[in-house]
């Protein structure tokens, strides 16, 4: 099978993060052709010319490129996939055939789309959603015959638990900053203080560029929260490994890198029941809180810092649901299953 793929990386993601991981774990009987953006002179040139003509200036010069010479190779490969389908929506909407040897990946919940950006899905082959939970929303913009829903996978070789001696009791993570219900936050971590006291350091991994909203800048402020960035793949790995609890209010979410890598490390997660989180074990596997329930959600972060067993036997359970399910070696399996079944409705 000869497959194209369309890749873009994330800046502050490491080796070990991203969906585009996806790629490394295709056995070799699959030959690939991998095409990401890049920012030499020429690719940015025509890339330039192309958004000034087309008016497509939600994307950058390198991906608009990028997303031309993706198409170029569409005819001459079995299957095409775009992995960050959101970022070349405006690539899809002017194939004019091969669409039936088309992927495209979804990660975003349907509330982050508008309507012109879902009408252009009719004109993609077949979409892969990383989650079940709004399936029959998408399935008002593509047939549902052509959605399939894999998870998003995980290294589980290198974002594993730590030794329990290292895990801080005091020690709290929050990762990431898109669709982060930052308000929940605060109120949560104000009901904590007051219930519990000032016992807990809050550790957030946010780059800086992204920590410019009034509600960031207010929490940058209070007492006991610290900010990091430029982590390497092991540094991020330590926190995950040393912190007693991820607490994560999210207002709406896909499939959540941040999620997926906690659920590896065995790291119990204290999180909204919004989009696609009971597809990753929210609510089975760990217990989730109602969006901008705070005393609710605060009530569960005292649950697990007064009982230890609960916390460990969550953890226990997280870092088997990773393995079981999550591991990148069983989604790229399910990935080629799918391609291999498109491949031969097609005959």
């Amino acid at each position: 099978m000869k497959i194209n793929i369309l890749r873009n990386t994330i800046a502050w993601f490491g080796k070990y993060s991203g969906y585009e991981g996806l790629t490394g774990y295709f056995p070799g009987s699959m030959k690939q052709t991998i095409v990401s953006p890049n920012e030499q002179i020429f690719s940015k040139i025509i890339g330039k010319i192309f958004q000034i003509y087309k008016g497509w200036n939600t994307m950058k010069p390198s991906e608009i490129f990028a997303g031309l010479r993706f198409l170029s190779k569409i005819g001459s490969n079995d299957i095409s996939h775009i992995l960050y389908l959101e970022r070349h929506l405006n690539t899809v909407s002017i194939l004019k055939q091969h669409q039936n040897k088309l992927f495209g990946t979804i990660h975003l919940p349907i509330r982050q789309w508008s309507k012109q950006e879902l009408a252009v899905l009719d004109n993609i082959g077949n979409v892969i959603i990383l989650y079940k939970e709004e399936v029959q929303e998408f399935c008002k913009y593509i047939d549902r015959s052509r959605i399939h829903v894999i998870m998003h996978g995980v290294n589980v070789d290198f974002f594993k638990p730590g030794q329990n001696a290292s895990v801080r009791k005091n020690k709290v993570l929050f990762v990431g900053h898109y669709l982060r219900n930052f308000d929940m936050f605060t109120e949560v971590y104000e009901i904590i203080k007051n219930d519990i006291g000032d016992l807990f350091d809050y550790h957030f991994i946010i780059p800086s560029y992204h920590r410019n909203t009034t509600v960031i800048q207010q929490i940058a402020v209070l007492k006991n929260v610290f900010f990091h960035e430029g982590l390497s793949d092991e540094e991020l790995l330590e926190f995950y490994q040393t912190s007693y609890l991820l607490l994560m209010p999210m207002q709406d979410s896909g499939a959540n890198t941040a999620i997926v890598q906690a659920i590896s490390c065995g790291l119990p997660i204290v999180t909204t029941d919004v989009g696609g989180i009971r597809s990753y074990g929210g609510g089975e596997i760990f217990p989730v809180v109602e969006n901008k329930a705070s005393k609710a959600m605060a009530e569960l972060f005292k649950k697990y810092y007064y009982d230890e067993d609960f916390r460990n036997s969550v953890s226990e359970n997280l870092r088997r649901f990773a393995i079981d399910q999550l591991d990148w070696n069983l989604i790229a399996t399910q990935h080629r299953n799918v391609y291999e079944t498109v491949l031969r409705n097609k005959k």
